[in-house]
């Protein structure tokens, strides 16, 4: 019998609000392991946030360590860290796990539309983790950052892709959220077949969250129910661009995940 794999997904916990861990648990179930990288009472665009360390390495080499003892094969997800030292450890147990690890996903979370949200000393440490990656899915922010330009450079999006993709050769880049004009967003995919381009209709409201779902989507359609890599994210951006408009037409402020099944 051929194995399901299960995804290892490293991100924040965020109790308030739609993103990071409640997206895959949501998206995912069964299939997910989640191992919090930081614990929040809710989003940080909310007011009165509050953050808090998880036993972090320990949870990591303990849920790697029963992986193995049970036979799991491993999709590895990083998205969001609580801090820059978190890159040794999770470094660390790719060495040791790497015969349980079937692909690395990197979403090198650091900022958007043009701002950075997080210190910069994780930036810095991005690129040990995305230089082991099989995919890698940042936006344009933070292709800029990884690339030392100012967040928000105007007119050097296509210099910094470049120089993005000729410093992490080695993985599939998927850069997500890019705008072409006003009035569209979508996803540009370099892969082993070339190009790739799939664009939405820019919504009047976008959502905290909505990366992660698009994400955990991907992975659902990719992995789990055996699209090819282009199909599965077309997919994913179909389903999360419904789900943001699903979540306008019930006039909510937190993504509704739960519309997923009337997609």
């Amino acid at each position: 019998m051929k194995k399901v794999p299960h995804v290892l997904a490293i991100s924040s916990f965020a109790v308030h609000g739609t993103a990071s861990l409640k997206s895959f648990t949501t998206i995912l179930g069964e299939r997910l392991l989640p191992v919090p990288s930081l614990l929040l009472n809710g989003l940080t665009n909310m007011a009165l946030i509050k953050k808090f360390d998880p036993p972090f390495a320990e949870l990591l080499q303990g849920t790697f360590e029963l992986a193995a003892n049970r036979g799991l094969e491993l999709i590895l997800y990083i998205g969001y860290l609580g801090n820059a030292a978190q890159v040794a450890v999770i470094s660390e147990m790719i060495r040791t796990y790497r015969p349980i690890i079937k692909t690395i996903i990197v979403d090198p979370v650091c900022g958007d539309h043009g701002r950075v949200y997080v210190p910069a000393d994780i930036i810095t440490r991005w690129p040990e983790l995305i230089a082991q990656a099989n995919m890698v899915f940042p936006n344009i922010t933070e292709i800029k950052l990884l690339t030392d330009y100012a967040p928000d450079a105007s007119d050097v999006d296509d210099v910094c892709i470049d120089q993005f993709r000729q410093r992490f050769h080695k993985a599939d880049l998927v850069i997500t959220s890019l705008k072409t004009g006003d009035d569209a967003i979508g996803i540009r995919y370099y892969g082993k077949n070339g190009l790739y381009n799939y664009l939405h209709p820019v919504q009047p409201q976008n959502f905290g969250g909505t990366g992660d779902a698009f994400l955990a989507l991907f992975i659902l359609q990719h992995f789990f129910n055996g699209l090819n890599t282009e199909d599965a994210l077309k997919q994913a951006a179909d389903q999360t661009h419904q789900l943001i408009g699903n979540t306008i037409q019930q006039n909510s402020t937190d993504l509704l995940l739960s519309t997923i099944n009337k997609i």
